[in-house]
C-alpha cells in the first residue's frame, strides 16, 4: 500500500525497531485520514521543510502530525489549523546537551528540576516546531517562554503515556478539535 519512496525510506533505516516504527507510523496516518479521504489511494508528500502533509486534495483541509520513541508512536489530527506533536524517552542525558536544546532562561529553569521537566520542555519545543509555524527556526533556538507570552493563537497540552514517556501536543486554532492516537508496542502484540 505505501509508496516506494516511502518503502525505500524505511528499508534505509539500520535497527529493526527504527524501521517497524516508520512503517506502523506511515499505516496509522493512513488509517486515521482515511474518514476525510473520498478515496482509499491519497499521496502524503513533503514540503521545503520535510514536513509531511496530503497532496492537493480537495476534501482535506486538516493537519497531520507524528512522533515516535522508545515502545511509543503518536499521531494528531485536525481537520483544520496546524498541529504537532512530540513524545520523547525519558533517558539520563548531560548538562551539554541541555544547554544545546534550551534557551538561556529554559536553561535555568530546568538546572536544579528533576529530568522529567527538561523532557517536558524539549516536547514543547519539538511539537511547536513541528506545527511549520516557526519555518526558519530549529527547535533548540524556540524560546518557549517568548513564545507562551507572544503567540496567544497556540494552544498546547502536556500528557504522559506512562511515567517515561512525556508528549506535548500544540496547535494554532482555538475552534480546532485535535484527536490523538496512540499505539505501544504491547498493544501491537495484543492484536
Amino acid at each position: 500500500m505505501l509508496p516506494s519512496h516511502v518503502q525505500n525510506n524505511i528499508r534505509q533505516y539500520k535497527q529493526w525497531q527504527d524501521r517497524q516504527r516508520t512503517l506502523l507510523g506511515n499505516m496509522l496516518i493512513r488509517w486515521a485520514l482515511l474518514p476525510f479521504m473520498d478515496k482509499a489511494v491519497f499521496h502524503i508528500t513533503q514540503d521545503i521543510y520535510g514536513r509531511p502533509n496530503v497532496e492537493s486534495h480537495q476534501h482535506w483541509e486538516g493537519d497531520f502530525n507524528l512522533s515516535h520513541s522508545g515502545d511509543w508512536i503518536v499521531l494528531a489530527l485536525t481537520s483544520n489549523g496546524r498541529v504537532g506533536i512530540d513524545v520523547e524517552e525519558i533517558k539520563p542525558v548531560n548538562k551539554d546537551i541541555m544547554h544545546y536544546a534550551l534557551s538561556n532562561q529554559e536553561f535555568q529553569m530546568t538546572l536544579h528540576q528533576p529530568l522529567h521537566v527538561f523532557y517536558e520542555l524539549w516536547t514543547l519545543k519539538e511539537a511547536l516546531f513541528k506545527t511549520g509555524l516557526f519555518p526558519n527556526l530549529s527547535p533548540h533556538l524556540l524560546d518557549t517562554t517568548v513564545i507562551k507570552r507572544t503567540r496567544t493563537d497556540l494552544s498546547t497540552q502536556l500528557l504522559y503515556l506512562d511515567q517515561r514517556h512525556p508528549v506535548t501536543i500544540c496547535w494554532n486554532n482555538s475552534y480546532t478539535n485535535v484527536k490523538i492516537t496512540t499505539l505501544n508496542r504491547h498493544q501491537l502484540l495484543e492484536e
